[in-house]
């Protein structure tokens, strides 16, 4: 009867380099310390680098145990540029969102200015065309609004501090307005447009049809930025971020829709029908 073949790999472990050898690989002394011989002619030093390559490579995938993650985040800044840049792919692998979130906690927004010239959907599903530009100062605390298809009317008006600072952390922390450029395709590429949800396939442009090359601000033609954000923090630093794209993503959308509503009049529906329609005296 032949024996029940094992899982377990042939040969014996070697902890430096990671791998599985034949046990001729391995000297007497090598065969109970878990060195092959090949690995045992290095350094003391390359021992370690390597020793500690292998681990990370073979780190769990799964939930890490707290002593896991401690050695994790300590080799992060390991003086050897090969084990840190290699425990920088694990722990991004890991802890995908810990980059983001340490940035959200150093970035304090001063002033914020937001454009857009595009269509929006208003609360009954129809498309209005917005021309307009937002400014919020955490300084002044000044918000303003200049509507374009209104002869260039302003509005401005004094926010509480605490809620001017709220307005703009919100920013920063839900809606992670630092991150559009990489989460969002903002390519100025005029070929460079949302998926054709509402169009039929025989309208679709021709996929052998070549792309216009991507061109500079000064190459675009007026008119033609759909929305536009000026932002400058606390730490001197400035961003902007520009979308050619002629249609809202959802946290521009989401930011338009909450700078909208301190301008919009506050009315209650229900007093108001209420008075239509009550019955004259």
């Amino acid at each position: 009867m032949s024996k029940k073949k094992s899982g377990r790999p042939h040969g014996h472990y070697c902890k430096i380099c990671g791998e599985y050898k034949a046990n001729e690989k391995f000297s007497g002394k090598g065969h109970a310390a878990h060195i092959c011989k090949a690995c045992s002619r290095l350094s003391a030093a390359e021992k370690a680098e390597a020793q500690t390559i292998t681990r990370l490579t073979n780190f769990p995938t799964g939930r890490l145990s707290a002593n896991d993650k401690a050695w994790l985040e300590n080799r992060l800044h390991d003086h050897r540029p090969e084990v840190a840049e290699l425990a920088r792919e694990v722990y991004n692998i890991h802890f995908p969102y810990a980059e983001r979130n340490a940035r959200k906690k150093q970035l304090i927004i001063n002033t914020l200015v937001f454009e857009i010239h595009t269509e929006v959907f208003d609360e009954y599903g129809d498309e209005l065309p917005v021309n307009r530009r937002f400014t919020a100062n955490r300084i002044s605390r000044v918000l303003t609004m200049t509507d374009f298809d209104g002869d260039g009317a302003e509005q401005s008006m004094t926010l509480d501090g605490k809620k001017m600072s709220t307005l703009l952390r919100w920013a920063v922390h839900s809606l992670e307005i630092f991150m559009w450029p990489e989460d969002y395709d903002l390519s100025p590429s005029r070929n460079s447009v949302p998926p054709y949800f509402d169009l039929l396939p025989e309208y679709w442009p021709d996929e052998d049809e070549e792309a216009d090359e991507d061109f500079s601000d000064e190459d675009m033609p007026e008119g033609e930025v759909c929305w536009r954000v000026q932002i400058e923090y606390a730490n001197h630093t400035t961003q902007e971020i520009v979308s050619y794209q002629d249609y809202l993503m959802d946290r521009p959308e989401e930011l338009y829709l909450a700078l909208l509503e301190y301008f919009e009049p506050e009315t209650d529906d229900f007093d108001e029908e209420y008075t239509e329609n009550a019955p004259l005296e």
